[in-house]
Formats: structure tokens, C-alpha cells, sequence
């Protein structure tokens, strides 16, 4: 694989963290918030909103990134990634249940990602 390639993919793989990690952050503002009646210890004053925001932008800025270099139709499919990571996350650190149903549709995602993939040619 040469340079050209591998940096995009690093681009797009930060990209996928970044908004995985964004979700979890988001989660965790949510909980907080139910502590906090008033507005400013909601929101303002949150900061695993904050860090959520950050992790948010910094995947925005990975994903141009990725842009510049890689076709969408190229890079596009790889996000829903971020639809079976962030579940997972979620059982892991919230101790939601993931039903047998459910790491189905995953593999199907999954399938689905490798396959819309490679059906894009370069030009």
C-alpha cells in the first residue's frame, strides 16, 4: 500500500474514532445533565458535552481530510463503522443489551461496508 493511500484510510479511521468516541461523550453529557436542573450545569458547564464537541469536530476535520484524497463514494460506505462501534461501546461502558438481533444487523453493516466498498472503481 502506498503513502498516498495510507494516509487517507489513517484520515478515515480517525474519522470513525473521533465520531465513535463523540457519541459515547454525548451519552455521558446526557447522564450528567439529569444532575443538573439548571441550564449553565446542564450545558454550559458539562464537560463531557464539551468533550463531546471537540471529539465531534475533530472527526469533521479528519473527514475533510479524507476527502481531499479519497473519492466519497469511496469513503462514504466506511462511516456506518461508526453504527457498530458505538453500540458496542455502549454495552461495554453503559452496560446496554445487545440482542442476538442486533449483532446481526451488525454483521449485515458490515457486509454491507466491504461490499459498497469495493464496488467503487477509481478514475
Amino acid at each position: 500500500m502506498g503513502k498516498l493511500v495510507r494516509i487517507p484510510v489513517l484520515f478515515l479511521a480517525g474519522m470513525i474514532v473521533f465520531m465513535t468516541v463523540s457519541q459515547v461523550m454525548f451519552k455521558f453529557a446526557g447522564n450528567h445533565s439529569v444532575g443538573h436542573l439548571e441550564l449553565i450545569g446542564a450545558f454550559v458547564l458539562n464537560p463531557w458535552l464539551w468533550a463531546g464537541l471537540i471529539s465531534s469536530g475533530a472527526g469533521m476535520v479528519c473527514w475533510l481530510l479524507t476527502l481531499r484524497k479519497l473519492p466519497l463514494a469511496s469513503a462514504y460506505p466506511w462511516t456506518a463503522l461508526i453504527y457498530v462501534l458505538t453500540p458496542l461501546a455502549s454495552a461495554i461502558l453503559f452496560g446496554d443489551v445487545l440482542s442476538g438481533k442486533y449483532f446481526l444487523g451488525m454483521a449485515c453493516i458490515v457486509v454491507g461496508v466491504f461490499i459498497t466498498a469495493s464496488g467503487v472503481e477509481a478514475r
